[in-house]
C-alpha cells in the first residue's frame, strides 16, 4: 500500500536528490524585448468614421509604425478600412507625436486617419434632412468659418442661406439661434454654445468637423452675461413646459463655465448657488414661467468671472477698443452691458481694467461716497466699485463704506485707542463703557478717553475754560464759514470766484447755495435763486462764456482815439480795388483801426475768471452798437494785414 504523502523525491538515475550546501536555484533573466504592456487607441474623428476604441499589447521596443499595421489589419470592412495611401497622424494628449517613438508611460493614443488629398483642414456636414442646403452655400459657410467668423455670425449666415434655399419653411426659421453648430470629434465634442467664439479655433480641440443642424424655434434658451450670449439647444422642461430654473444653471455651470479649457475642464470653485439668474430685470425664483426661446441674463461673484474670461481670451477675437488706453479688448473685457453703472445713459468705450485704475486715483482724491463714471457725472455704487476695482481699492472702500455706516449710528462709538480699528454700540445713558478688543476704557458722555481718577462733574469743572473756548470757536467759525449743502460741513472762502466745491463733490454757489451741474454741452451751470446777484448776469465762467469772450462784448460806444496805424493817402489816379481789405466806408464795422482799439481796451489785463468782471453785459433789450454783422465781421479780421499795412507805411 502506498503511502498518500510523499516528501522525497528521485531524480532520473534512481538517487534521492539532495541540495548541496551554498546551491541556490535562480530564476531566468527577465527579457524586456518579450514583454507586452496594454494601450487603447481612439480615433479622433470616431464620430464620423464609426472606428470604435480598441486596446492592444505592444513591446517596449515597437514604434508607431508597429501600431499603423495593426490598425490596418483590425478595421479590414469597406466602411472603417484604412487605405495603404492614408497618412495616420498620432497624438498624445492634445499634442502631435513628431517622429516613430510611442511616448513611455503612455497608456493611451490619438489618432486621426487622412486620407490621399486630405489636408487635415476644417470640415463642415449638413445634417438636417427636412431643410435643404445647397453644395455652394456650405462652401460659403466654410470660407466664413477659414476666414475667422463668430459662431453668432456664422448662424445668422446659415439663416439666411436656408431661407433661401426653402422659400416655403421661411415662418419656421425665426432666429439664427435655432442654428446649431456641434464640434465633432476631438477633445471636446458637443455644441458650440458662445455666440462670440471664434468658430475655426475649435481645430485646438483637436476637432475638425463641424456639423451644421436645424432646431425648432421654441428648442432653446440664450443665457447672457459677460456681454456674451450662450444658447443651450434642445432645453430640459418642466411638466409644465417651463425653464428648469435649477437644470439652468447646471448646464450653464457644466457645459459652460467650466469646460471652456481645451486641456482638462477645471470644475472646483463653481458652485450651483453661485449663478444668480435675472429675466426682464427681476431675479429668477424657483417657479417663474419662462417659455423656451427667451434670453435669461446670468451673474457670477467677481473672482468667477475673472477666472472664466481669462480661460475664455483663446476663444474670443479682439474687436473693441479702448478710448483711454488705445489697446484692443475683447467683449468679454468691456462693462457688462456695455454700462459702468446701471443709471448711465451712454455705452461705455473704456475696458474694464481702465475704470478700475480711475477708481484707484479717484480714492485718493475723492470721498469714497462721492466717486463718479469717468464718462458721466453718475455716482458710482457699491456694485460697480467691486465689479472694477482690484481686490486691494474694493477692500479699502468697503472698510470705508462700513466705517460710515457704523458712524450714523447714534449709539456706536470708535475706540479712541490709535491702535484699535474696532468699536461697538453703547447703551443710552452709560457713561463708562469697555471696547471689547483692546479692553481700554472710555467715557461716553463726553466722547473722551475715561478720565481715570475723575467722575464727569469733576472732568466737567475741570475742563470748563476749555469748553468755553471751544464752543467761542465754533460760533466764530460758522460766522466766517457756511455749511456745504451737500454734507452740511463747513467751508471758508477766503479768495476765488463763488462757485464752491466742497470735499465731499458737491458744487454750489456760495451766495445763494445753487446747485452747479453740467448742461448737454458739458459747460458749467447753476440754479441761481432769484435774489442772487448772478440770476440775471451770470459769471463768466458759466455756460462757456470763458471760452467765448464774445458773448460779453457789449455796452456803450468807446470814445473816438487817435488810430494807432494811420491812414496811408492814395494817390488821385489810383483806382480802388476790391478785396477783404478794402471795404465801403460806412460799413457795419468801421475801420479796422477802431477795431484793434476796441479790441485792446476791451481785452487789455482781462481775466475771465475775475468774480469782479463776471456780468455779462449781452442781454436782451441793451444796445449793441457792434450791429448784427459783429462776428462775422470779427472773424474777418486778419492782423497779419495791419502789419503788412505798418510796413508799407515806414
Amino acid at each position: 500500500m502506498f503511502s498518500r504523502w510523499s516528501f522525497t523525491s528521485s531524480n532520473r538515475h534512481g538517487e534521492l536528490s539532495s541540495h548541496k550546501d551554498g546551491r541556490r536555484h535562480r530564476s531566468k533573466p527577465r527579457d524586456p524585448t518579450r514583454e507586452r504592456k496594454r494601450i487603447d487607441l481612439c480615433d479622433l474623428d470616431s464620430t464620423i468614421t464609426g472606428r470604435d476604441p480598441i486596446n492592444i499589447g505592444i513591446k517596449e521596443t515597437w514604434k508607431l509604425g508597429h501600431v499603423v499595421e495593426i490598425l490596418r489589419k483590425r478595421f479590414p470592412d469597406s466602411d472603417q478600412e484604412i487605405p495603404e495611401d492614408a497618412e495616420i497622424q498620432f497624438f498624445w494628449v492634445d499634442k502631435p507625436l513628431e517622429g516613430d517613438d510611442i511616448p513611455k508611460g503612455a497608456s493611451s493614443l490619438l489618432y486621426r486617419v487622412l486620407g490621399e488629398g486630405d489636408d487635415g483642414g476644417l470640415r463642415l456636414v449638413w445634417r438636417a434632412a427636412s431643410l435643404k442646403l445647397r453644395k455652394q452655400h456650405v462652401e460659403a459657410i466654410a470660407r466664413e468659418v477659414a476666414a475667422g467668423r463668430s459662431v453668432g455670425s456664422i448662424r445668422e449666415t446659415t439663416l439666411n442661406l436656408l431661407r433661401a434655399s426653402n422659400p416655403k419653411k421661411g415662418p419656421l426659421l425665426q432666429d439664427p439661434n435655432q442654428i446649431v453648430i456641434e464640434a465633432a470629434g476631438g477633445l471636446r465634442e458637443g455644441p458650440l454654445q458662445g455666440n462670440n467664439w471664434e468658430a475655426r479655433k475649435v481645430q485646438t480641440w483637436l476637432c475638425r468637423y463641424l456639423v451644421i443642424d436645424a432646431r425648432p424655434a421654441d428648442d432653446y434658451f440664450v443665457l447672457r452675461g459677460f456681454n456674451e450670449q450662450y444658447v443651450w439647444h434642445k432645453p430640459y422642461h418642466n411638466s409644465r413646459g417651463y425653464a428648469d430654473v435649477h437644470r439652468l444653471k447646471t448646464w450653464l455651470k457644466d457645459e459652460v463655465l467650466t469646460s471652456i479649457q481645451h486641456r482638462k475642464p477645471h470644475r472646483r470653485g463653481i458652485e450651483v448657488e453661485d449663478i444668480k439668474l435675472t429675466y426682464r430685470g427681476k431675479p429668477v425664483k424657483k417657479h417663474n414661467h419662462i417659455r423656451p426661446g427667451e434670453t435669461i441674463d446670468f451673474e457670477v461673484p467677481r473672482s468667477i468671472e475673472d477666472k472664466y474670461i481669462r480661460a475664455e481670451a483663446w476663444l474670443v477675437p479682439l474687436s473693441e477698443e479702448c478710448i483711454v488706453c488705445s489697446d484692443e479688448k475683447r467683449v468679454s473685457e468691456m462693462p457688462n452691458k456695455r454700462r459702468i453703472t446701471a443709471s448711465c445713459e451712454h455705452n461705455s468705450n473704456m475696458c474694464k481694467e481702465c475704470v478700475g485704475n480711475w477708481i484707484a486715483s479717484s480714492m485718493d482724491t475723492t470721498p469714497w461716497d462721492r466717486l463718479k463714471c469717468p464718462e458721466c457725472p453718475q455716482l458710482l455704487k457699491y456694485e460697480n466699485v467691486r465689479a472694477f476695482a482690484t481686490r486691494e481699492v474694493f477692500e479699502r472702500y468697503d472698510t470705508l463704506a462700513v466705517k460710515a455706516l457704523l458712524s450714523s449710528i447714534p449709539e456706536f462709538l470708535w475706540c479712541f485707542n490709535p491702535r484699535c480699528n474696532s468699536g461697538q454700540i453703547h447703551p443710552t445713558g452709560c457713561s463708562r463703557a469697555k471696547c471689547h478688543a483692546c479692553k481700554r476704557y472710555l467715557c461716553v458722555r463726553h466722547n473722551v478717553p475715561w478720565h481715570k481718577g475723575e467722575t464727569c462733574e469733576e472732568y466737567e469743572r475741570r475742563t470748563r475754560r476749555q469748553r468755553r473756548n471751544d464752543k467761542a470757536s465754533e460760533e466764530h467759525v460758522k460766522e466766517i464759514a457756511k455749511p456745504c449743502p451737500g454734507c452740511k460741513k463747513n467751508v471758508n472762502k477766503y479768495t476765488g470766484c463763488d462757485h464752491v466745491t466742497c470735499i465731499c463733490g458737491h458744487e454750489w454757489c456760495w451766495l445763494c447755495f445753487g446747485r452747479y451741474y453740467r448742461d448737454e454741452q458739458d459747460f458749467l451751470q447753476c440754479h441761481h435763486k432769484q435774489e442772487c446777484r448772478y440770476h440775471d448776469n451770470p459769471p463768466n465762467y458759466e455756460g462757456g462764456r470763458a471760452f467765448m469772450p464774445f458773448l460779453n462784448m457789449a455796452g456803450a460806444p468807446p470814445p473816438p482815439r487817435r488810430p494807432i496805424f494811420p491812414p496811408r493817402p492814395r494817390r488821385a489816379d489810383a483806382a480802388p480795388q476790391a478785396g477783404p481789405g478794402n471795404r465801403p466806408p460806412g460799413g457795419p464795422l468801421g475801420d479796422e483801426e477802431d477795431l484793434v482799439q476796441f479790441f485792446l481796451r476791451r481785452h487789455m489785463n482781462r481775466n475771465p475768471f475775475d468774480p469782479n468782471i463776471n456780468i455779462n453785459l449781452a442781454r436782451a433789450g441793451q444796445p449793441n452798437f457792434m450791429g448784427p454783422d459783429f462776428f462775422e465781421e470779427a472773424l474777418l479780421f486778419n492782423l497779419g494785414h495791419l502789419m503788412r499795412r505798418a510796413d508799407r507805411n515806414r
